[in-house]
């Protein structure tokens, strides 16, 4: 520990404090630090100048103007009269600067007082000068400021009144697409920019991208219906549509009304029904012709003819069949079903069969026969009045059919008790027995009828008694005859006696249930009806049958033709509108998730058929001056980083190869490699990186370079500080490794010189350096040769 104690201590002395060749290294690195550091801040500020100048030359000192005008080169003069005219009658005041022509365009340079620079002026810049001739655009200057690009159109006004809360903020406006933030003072700009950060990262936009083929029909409703069933949702809470500002913007209201004019037109163009052809299959956007109104059906190699109809697929269902539109002709007139495929306006191959359906025609039908039935409700409502009146009357008769029902009921029961009577005393009649008795004597009778006639034959005068038991028999028969008369007699009056009450008992049920009937609560029925219809025959239909007349006379007479052109030209307009059909944005809080409102956005748009991703509400645009400042900043410590390294490559190569090679020599005198074998090899590649020159040149290198770096203000890009050191050592090695090439060594006079016994000290001053490339050591060294 002693010993090496006193090495550094002996080191330290003779690098410093004694007159030796370490002492010499020390001063040829610290004036080399000081020329290349010295050299490389001159260049680098001398460009920086020049560039600062030449930026100051074309838009002026920072914060010296506000707005800048293009005007086209050969109406530059006009232009600038009339911006002279403007800036004296708006804002008195003002400093007018033109700028150089580049591209075909001359820039003005406008300044403002600071009592115009407000909201309303900056908003209305584009009117103010739009009297300029061959203005050719409007910029904003004013600085310090920030610029925040990227903000959806609905979400503007949201991030305006946001900003305009936080400190230090002047005002913020709409500049185009963007929204421009006027700083106070340049000391708040840091912190003006780090609150609209913390603004944005309070919300996102929630982006919804429809496919080809299945976008909304009207995108500014479904945003907003979106938007409020995310807001129904409780753990959302905040939800906006702002694909569009559908608040201020007039042109929303005006497309949102084309849109629904398109919707209209669509619905009532002339529908086809295609089947196609088997082993056929169109696509959406395939025109199909059919013969139409034309005298031959379309042959395939030749082009539609103008009475031929068009279609063209709108739609292919899974089955194969296709929904399509009439784009030229009046399919209804002809009865040619047969659709061939339209490729290149030429006609091909046969594609299927098409039914037509023409809802206009349908519309104006359909109204015609509204119109007539209007016309029939004048009658049919005296109708039913006089229905309404026969009912009251017949509620009015109600009650006494009710007592006279009952009174019947009454009289068919004591009709029934009547019969009863009679029938129970009928019932104790043995009608049987006595018939039976009858039957007996009238038999009896005639046997002795019979006797008596053989007696008449010998008496004459019993003629008399024949005569009288005929009559008897006669009568006996007469008696059987009534006897059972009477007994069906009681049998038919027990059956009606029966069915009286039968009768009677329904009735009483009958006559209760009508009891209960609300009479009273139907009549006020019938009277609010009667009054119903009174209104209603005070309705003046002719009128209305007329207009209904009117609106199916006014439906759209156009033809399917003119339909589709007129579809073609609202989808152009509103394509060139800021209105999306393919992508809807709503504004939520940072917390929500694509995940958490898919369902419930899926459920409001009918199908899944759709990607759901975030994106930040806005993105920070720096000052375009400070943004070409810094870049300077970085051109400045580029040149300053290069002229570095090739200081320290010429002090390197010019100064320090000859002490490398001297040190090379000293490792090498008396030692060999092996002389074969993978020893030799690795004895090779340790000394090309850990030789005592080769670790010289890597110290020598990192210092010099990072010194040079560190006074500089040099820098390389994509390169860190940490990796300078590492660069130099990079070079110092590379050197290193090729010293002897770069400053041989004269080594008959160095071993000539150690003969005679000068010391390391004066073989360096007086043979090395001399011989060695003419440099900063060279120079340095002279003052000390003996030799010369």
């Amino acid at each position: 520990m002693a010993n090496t104690l006193a090495k550094t201590r002996k080191a330290i002395m003779r690098t410093f404090f004694l007159n030796s060749f370490n002492r010499d290294v020390v001063i040829l690195i610290i004036i080399s630090v000081a020329i290349g550091s010295l050299l490389a801040g001159i260049v680098a500020m001398a460009a920086n100048s020049y560039f600062s100048e030449t930026i100051s030359t074309l838009v002026g000192e920072y914060g010296e103007f506000d707005l800048l005008i293009n005007v086209r080169e050969e109406m530059k003069e006009a232009g600038r009269t009339q911006i002279e005219k403007v800036i004296g009658q708006v804002f008195p005041g003002a400093t007018l600067k033109e700028g150089p022509t580049l591209t075909g365009l001359t820039s003005f340079f406008v300044g403002l007082p600071a009592e115009y620079k407000t909201k309303q002026a900056y908003e209305t810049m584009d009117s103010i000068f739009g009297s300029v001739p061959g203005r050719s655009g409007i910029s904003i200057m004013t600085e310090p400021r920030i610029t925040v690009r990227a903000v959806p159109e609905g979400a503007r006004q949201l991030v305006i009144e946001q900003i305009m809360q936080i400190d230090g903020v002047l005002f913020a406006f709409r500049d185009g697409g963007s929204v421009t933030v006027i700083i106070k003072s340049l000391e708040q700009s840091s912190y003006v920019n780090a609150e609209i950060e913390k603004l944005f990262a309070q919300y996102h936009i929630i982006d919804i991208a429809f496919p080809v083929g299945s976008e909304p029909e009207n995108a500014i409703r479904l945003g907003e219906q979106l938007a409020d069933a995310v807001r129904a949702e409780k753990a959302a809470g905040y939800a906006e549509s702002v694909s569009v500002d559908s608040k201020n913007n007039e042109m929303v209201y005006l497309t949102s009304t084309m849109i629904e004019l398109k919707r209209f037109l669509t619905a009532f163009i002339t529908k086809a029904a295609l089947t196609p052809a088997a082993g056929v299959r169109v696509t959406a956007g395939d025109v199909i012709v059919f013969q139409g109104t034309a005298a031959n059906a379309p042959s395939p190699g030749t082009a539609p003819e103008p009475d031929n109809v068009l279609v063209q697929v709108t739609a292919v269902k899974d089955d194969g069949s296709a929904d399509g539109m009439v784009i030229q002709g009046n399919p209804m007139e002809m009865s040619n079903t047969q659709g061939y495929a339209v490729i290149n306006n030429a006609i091909g191959e046969l594609v299927g069969t098409a039914s037509f359906h023409n809802p206009r025609a349908a519309l104006g039908n359909a109204l015609h026969e509204t119109a007539g039935v209007v016309e029939q409700i004048p009658g049919i409502a005296q109708d039913a009045q006089n229905m309404t009146s026969i009912a009251n009357k017949t509620l009015d008769n109600y009650g006494t059919s009710l007592t006279a029902i009952e009174q019947t009921l009454a009289s068919l029961g004591n009709a029934g008790t009547t019969i009863e009577a009679a029938t129970s005393g009928l019932a104790n009649l043995n009608t049987g027995g006595i018939q039976s008795q009858v039957t007996n004597s009238s038999r009896a009778i005639g046997s002795v009828l019979n006797t008596l006639q053989v007696a008449r034959l010998l008496n004459a005068d019993v003629a008399s008694s024949i005569n009288e038991l005929t009559v008897t028999q006669q009568n006996l028969a007469n008696l059987q005859a009534g006897l059972s008369a009477l007994e069906n007699v009681s049998a038919t009056a027990r059956q009606a006696q029966s069915a009286i009450d039968g009768i009677v008992t329904n009735g009483n049920n009958t006559v209760t249930s009508l009891r209960s009937f609300d009479v009273s609560g139907t009549r006020q029925t019938l009277n609010d009806i009667n009054g119903r219809l009174a209104q209603l025959q005070a309705f003046d239909t002719p009128l209305v049958a007329a207009q209904l007349q009117y609106l199916g006379a006014a439906v759209p007479n156009l033809k399917d033709e003119e339909i589709s052109q007129s579809i073609k030209l609202l989808d152009q307009f509103i394509a060139g509108q800021v209105i999306p059909s393919q992508r809807l944005q709503l504004l939520t809080k940072s917390s929500i998730t694509p995940d958490f409102v898919a369902p419930v956005i899926y459920n409001v748009v009918g199908h899944s058929n759709l990607s759901l991703y975030t994106s930040a509400l806005g993105v920070i645009e720096p000052d375009p001056r400070a943004e070409v400042m810094m870049i300077l900043s970085q051109v400045k410590a580029i040149l300053a980083g290069m002229i570095s390294l090739i200081a320290v490559i010429l002090f390197l190569a010019l100064d320090h190869t000859a002490i490398m090679s001297v040190i090379r020599r000293q490792r090498t005198v008396g030692k060999t490699l092996k002389t074969k074998g993978w020893r030799r090899l690795a004895q090779s590649i340790q000394n090309t990186f850990t030789a005592p020159e080769c670790l010289y040149g890597m110290g020598i290198g990192a210092l010099l370079l990072t010194a040079m770096f560190v006074l500089s203000g040099g820098g390389i890009p994509y390169l860190p500080w940490v990796g300078v050191p590492f660069l130099g050592a990079a070079l110092g090695w590379l050197i290193a490794n090729n010293a002897e090439k770069i400053s041989p060594l004269a080594t008959d006079e160095v071993i000539a010189g150690e003969a005679l016994g000068l010391s390391f000290d004066e073989v360096m001053r007086e043979i090395v350096i001399p011989n060695s490339r003419p440099g900063l050591l060279q120079t340095l060294n002279r003052r000390k040769m003996k030799f010369r």
